[in-house]
């Protein structure tokens, strides 16, 4: 590891070298853009450089030239991030650090701002990540680390906000479409109207395939998405956001007596309400209100004698229905200078109703209270202080704390070393307390019970140490950011399976260590290089008490020891791109892997190429892209395969 850290820091200081030498035949012109501003890291806006974290943005010209089809997919380019494709358990999933669970259910996703997971599936954020288009998205960006100090339990291994695109700014028309391989048929359309002071927009889309090979069924899902924003006197503004997803998508083995093959149906509603108004030059006051219902329906027949003949063809039932509202009251001011900070307070109502999960209890419904501050002190020009903290009261977790300092070193011009250290948290889902699975037959006897949360269940812990150094030198178009981190798990949660029935317990402490890095090359305005590497190492797993996770398999193989990605993007001229992408991973457990190996390594690579025709007021662009063009790999479970993708894409804006 120590000699890979050395090669590591000497290609850093070789980039550094090349691009001193080549500035001398560049302009300013070309390369000169301002530092990245933040949203999402400390809950204030700023420079990238003074951030208490590392952060990975994707803009909207990188997302569309990536070829992803969903946003599930285009983060397996973030450094220390996994993710599947598969419906299997959840929609297509992202966790950061590992943990092959079923459900991915320790990163905070944000979608302008609303969280989007799923009481019902755990905590899963697989169904919110399909939320919005990729049309529709102007830039994400991923905190790669615990953020519980600034939203949370869910934010224990990091944060993605994803942040749609202004509605003035998409005034007009637009829609496309893609065909290809696997059944693919994706298709798409936006209307916006209004100036300025008031504006709207309204976008539908679909996007389908037939999965990967090995699973059953196809998976479609829909959208409709609409946004307004609002201006009024005063400085006054407010958002309104309403939309809807869902998804049928193929789950189980054909013949399969307890898990057969069939369609499941997983939706999501939502209704959002943003406003922000200015109390001075120096303060502001914003609050989000939001409702948001996602309901599960997923039954099939239990097709065996084993509950007796007169019960073969049982209907099992894992439908379920789950409601969160939302409210959060934000005040920001600058007190001078060197000093601003942020504090505020959110009020949040999880409803989960599921007789399938919480059985004769039929409902769990949890109250959260969350107060939390940060601030940014620059205590001289070169030298700024992160530090903040939340708490947190919850039904199902008590009273629980996070804080976080992180120390920011402007070195020169375009260097910023950062040290520091913050802690997260994750109190148990309700499923993990109070769950309840039980069998009846057609007379209404109890068959069986395969699930019995006894509640002795307590929430996780992660305290992370990170040393960083963040690149940029804009005018030679290089930016990066090195990520060295200890992150320390107590209490982790797992599924007990070798009780009878399962229940949950805090079974698992483990060490979390490694560096990742990436960086962004512009050498021209036509050129951009994209180029990660993660080192991860998991070790300290303690002897869980699940008998399922042999020696602590899952958990100290959910992250690949190596992984890389290589992005490299051109124009040739105005009007044709060319994008090629790689990625590689080696040695880690997937979700089916059990209590034991083997481990499974993957390499993908990925091209798209596109023509921009321009005909009057409006743009087509027609383009190709062919997904995996190296051997097959598996995906998120053995069993299944992701295959060789050929799709063209037409887009036509207005």
């Amino acid at each position: 590891m120590i000699q890979k850290y050395i090669g590591l820091l000497v290609l850093l200081h070789a980039s550094w070298a090349c691009a001193q030498t080549g500035a001398s035949a560049l302009t300013e012109q070309d390369f000169l853009s301002e530092m990245p501003i933040v949203l999402s890291v400390s809950r204030l806006a700023q420079r990238l450089d003074d951030t208490p974290g590392a952060v990975t943005i994707f803009d909207r010209q990188f997302i569309r030239l990536s070829g992803a089809r969903d946003l599930a997919d285009l983060l397996r380019l973030v450094p220390g991030f996994q993710t599947t494709t598969s419906f299997e358990t959840d929609a297509p999933m992202a966790s950061y650090h590992g943990r092959s669970d079923d459900y991915s259910n320790r990163l905070q996703v944000l979608v302008d701002g609303r969280s989007v997971y799923s009481g019902y599936l755990m905590g899963s954020s697989g169904v919110g990540l399909q939320t919005l288009a990729l049309d529709d998205i102007e830039r994400v960006e991923v905190l790669r680390g615990t953020n519980s100090a600034a939203y949370g339990a869910r934010a224990f291994l990091g944060v993605v906000n994803v942040i749609s695109r202004d509605v003035r700014e998409t005034v007009g028309s637009a829609a496309s479409l893609t065909l290809g391989e696997n059944g693919i048929s994706d298709g798409g359309a936006r209307l916006g109207w209004g100036d300025a002071a008031t504006a709207y927009r309204m976008s539908v889309d679909t996007r389908s395939d037939e999965g990967l090979r090995g699973a059953f069924g196809k998976n479609q899902v829909n959208r409709f998405n609409f946004s307004s924003h609002h201006t009024s006197g005063g400085g006054r503004e407010w958002d309104v956001r309403v939309g809807a997803v869902d998804v049928d998508a193929g789950r189980g083995t054909l013949g399969d007596v307890g898990n057969n093959g069939r369609v499941r149906y997983m939706g999501s509603r939502f209704l959002q309400l943003d406003w922000r108004t200015p109390l001075g030059d120096d303060q502001d006051l914003a609050w989000t209100v939001s409702h948001t219902e996602n309901r599960i329906a997923d039954v099939f027949p239990y097709l065996s004698n084993a509950a007796g003949v007169a019960n073969y063809g049982i209907p099992l039932d894992f439908s379920g229905h789950d409601f969160n509202d939302a409210a959060t009251l934000q005040y920001t001011s600058r007190h001078s200078p060197g000093l601003r900070s942020v504090w505020g307070t959110e009020l949040r109502r999880e409803r989960i109703v599921s007789r399938a999960y919480f059985d004769a209890r039929e409902q769990v419904t949890t109250d959260y209270v969350r107060v939390f501050g940060n601030a940014e002190w620059r205590m001289v020009p070169s030298l700024i202080l992160n530090a903040g903290a939340l708490v947190e009261h919850s039904d199902l977790g008590g009273d629980t704390a996070s804080p976080r300092v992180m120390l920011n070193w402007h070195l020169a011009d375009g260097h910023t070393i950062r040290a520091g250290i913050s802690s997260g948290f994750r109190p148990p889902s309700a499923t993990e307390k109070f769950a309840t699975v039980r069998y009846y037959g057609f007379d209404g006897s109890l068959l069986q019970t395969t699930v019995q949360a006894q509640g002795n269940v307590a929430p996780e812990y992660i305290q992370s140490e990170e040393l960083g150094y963040n690149l940029n030198l804009a005018a030679v178009g290089l930016s990066g950011d090195l990520r060295i981190f200890n992150e320390r798990v107590t209490d982790s949660i797992a599924s007990v399976y070798n009780s009878s029935p399962t229940d949950f317990s805090n079974v698992d402490n483990y060490n979390i260590r490694g560096a990742e890095w990436q960086l962004s090359w512009k050498p021209t305005s036509a050129t951009q290089v994209f180029f990660t590497q993660t080192w991860t190492d998991i070790s300290g797993v303690a002897p869980p008490v699940d008998a399922y996770d042999i020696g602590g398999f899952r958990v100290s193989h959910g992250a690949p020891k190596y992984a890389a990605s290589l992005s490299v993007m051109h124009a040739f001229g105005a009007n044709v791109t060319v994008s090629m992408m790689h990625q590689r991973a080696e040695e880690t457990a997937l979700m089916s892997n059990g209590g034991s190996g083997p481990l499974y390594s993957m390499g993908r690579t990925d091209m798209r190429v596109a023509k921009l025709f321009k005909s009057g007021r409006g743009t087509t662009e027609l383009a190709l892209t062919v997904q995996n063009m190296d051997v097959p790999y598996r995906d998120g479970d053995r069993k299944y395969f992701f295959d060789r993708r050929t799709m063209v894409t037409l887009r036509f804006e207005k």
